[in-house]
């Protein structure tokens, strides 16, 4: 028991450390282009945090494997390098008993990945969709950003206001329209500025941007028919829906809902979010023999090979899914046959082991 609470502890310190670096990493690339439809006004900034929380079992469901991987490619090593498994054995600890506590941890980390993948990450995807669905109910006014010449979504305005106050005032808009052109020819410009401006919902429940004292322009770039207008008082309706709207995905259904499923793609979905819990004791089997080196070798000598051999095991099964999607691969066959090729592989790496170990035998009584 003292054993395991050391291999437990130091794999355990090693994968939330190495799951911790690489998390932060994906969510700032992630976070990074939340923030760049924020500023293009796709999306409200008030939403980016709840975001990237609902986000995160997404994140984590690949990270906590590949991360449980490499914690034991990292502590066996060590432990190797250090001769401490060679002192382990010398007192009797056989390769048996390495597998049951290596894979002891496995089934924790199991059970943290199942919680996430068949039950937090679809929720989460659920609460995206919901949030995304009330993002498409706003306008792009209801987002712009005081101080900041803004493009919106149609990709064909540039709004500006100075300020906006807490009843939702605009103060001294801009506000530039290109309308498309036939051919070659110029496009269209209609700009208009205003010293205040407010929208306004009218008895039919459409929404009006309504703006005061200023002038609106309408012409073509190179030609002098310009149209130049005055205003007290001028009011366009505003079209809602233009934001980033979330699509139906399967990701956000429920895990309940998929079994029974005949559809292809949900089909793949639960065998995905299986897959990736079965994933775990397979790699945990898998990084045992590979994490054995000599002490001159160096603890990291295997680690390159083996993320590699880890990476082809994860691409092979999102490849698989794809198939399966496509109709490509029968649907009772799913994934499963991934999963025992890895297996048979696992098998086929502890048998070259145990050969090897026997030549080596054979090879010191004949010398």
């Amino acid at each position: 028991m003292i054993l395991f609470r050391y291999f437990a502890r130091e794999i355990f310190i090693t994968m939330f450390a190495v799951a911790g670096i690489v998390l932060v990493i994906s969510m700032g690339w992630r976070f990074s282009g939340y923030l760049e439809n924020a500023a293009a006004g796709l999306m409200s900034r008030e939403i980016l945090f709840a975001v990237m929380v609902y986000r995160l079992p997404g994140f984590l469901e690949l990270i906590i494997p590949v991360s449980f991987f490499l914690s034991i490619m990292l502590v066996h090593g060590r432990m190797h390098v250090d001769s401490e498994m060679i002192v382990l054995q010398a007192c009797g600890m056989s390769t048996w008993r390495l597998i049951q506590m290596t894979l002891l941890t496995a089934l924790a980390v199991m059970i943290m990945t199942a919680m996430i993948s068949l039950w937090l990450k679809p929720m989460g995807e659920q609460r995206l969709e919901t949030l995304f669905g009330d993002q498409n109910s706003l306008t792009e006014f209801d987002t712009l950003i005081p101080g900041r010449f803004q493009t919106l979504a149609s990709g064909k305005r540039v709004t500006y206001t100075e300020g906006i106050s807490d009843e939702g005032e605009l103060a001294r808009v801009f506000i530039n329209d290109y309308k498309e052109a036939a051919g070659n020819e110029p496009r269209q410009a209609v700009t208009v500025i205003a010293d205040s401006g407010k929208t306004q919902v009218d008895g039919a429940g459409r929404r009006f941007l309504v703006l005061n004292n200023g002038r609106r322009y309408q012409g073509k770039p190179g030609e002098k028919n310009y149209q130049s207008i005055e205003y007290e008082e001028y009011g366009q309706l505003v079209v809602s829906g233009a934001f980033i709207q979330g699509k139906k995905r399967r990701t956000a259904i429920p895990t309940s809902e998929l079994f029974g499923a005949t559809d292809a793609n949900a089909v793949s979905e639960l065998h995905w979010r299986v897959g990736v819990v079965l994933l775990i004791p397979v790699i945990a089997l898998l990084a045992i023999p590979l994490a054995r080196v000599n002490p001159r070798q160096g603890r990291f000598t295997r680690l390159v090979p083996a993320m590699i051999l880890c990476f082809v095991y994860i691409l092979a099964l999102s490849g698989a899914r794809t198939a399966l999607e496509k109709g490509n691969i029968p649907l009772d066959l799913g994934l499963w046959w991934i999963h025992g090729i890895a297996l048979g592989t696992t098998f086929l790496m502890y048998r070259l082991e145990w050969m090897g170990e026997k030549l080596n035998k054979l090879a010191t009584l004949f010398r």
